[in-house]
């Protein structure tokens, strides 16, 4: 009886860190479901918030302006996304995502290249509106070109103001 009652023992101890380790785990997946709800919580407000400020500029645009009718489209998109994100979150975004991807696989793939000219025109208007009001990044003397190839053209690539003397020997 003595080896069945130590047999269990051992079992014991071997079955305490993994019953530890799955409830740890447990506790993760809890707390990474929590955020991510309120994240997409937070991500349909954000939504919702852009598409009034859309809702808005339609409001204030003329009624023959062609552009008041796509930006009012945009704004009825805006609201309906956040409506699903709320409904049915992350999950409900990334099957339905997932869904169309298999039963449109050249639709989704003309998306998201339409969607990454997209952001990639708009991340380069927001960089050029930043070095157009002094946003960028560093300060430029005005009558500096921005362009390098512009600024070795008008002074040289040895310019002396850029770079301190450097003659290859070291120094005494």
């Amino acid at each position: 009886m003595s080896d069945s009652l130590s047999s269990d023992l051992w079992t014991g101890e071997r079955e305490a860190p993994a019953a530890k380790a799955r409830a740890a785990a447990r506790q993760v997946r809890e707390r990474a479901g929590d955020q991510a709800e309120s994240g997409t919580h937070r991500a349909a407000d954000q939504v919702r918030r852009i598409a009034d400020e859309l809702a808005e500029l339609a409001r204030q645009a003329p009624e023959d302006s062609p552009t008041r009718s796509l930006v009012s489209q945009a704004a009825n998109g805006g609201h309906r996304a956040a409506g699903y994100l709320d409904e049915h979150g992350v999950d409900g975004l990334l099957e339905s995502t997932q869904r169309f991807a298999r039963q449109r696989p050249t639709a989704f793939v003309g998306a998201t290249a339409l969607a990454g000219f997209a952001v990639g025109r708009l991340a380069k208007a927001g960089l050029a509106a930043g070095g157009a009001t002094g946003g960028g990044r560093g300060h430029q003397r005005a009558d500096q070109p921005s362009d390098p190839v512009d600024r070795v053209a008008e002074r040289g690539p040895f310019d002396t103001a850029d770079q301190p003397q450097r003659t290859g020997y070291p120094e005494a």
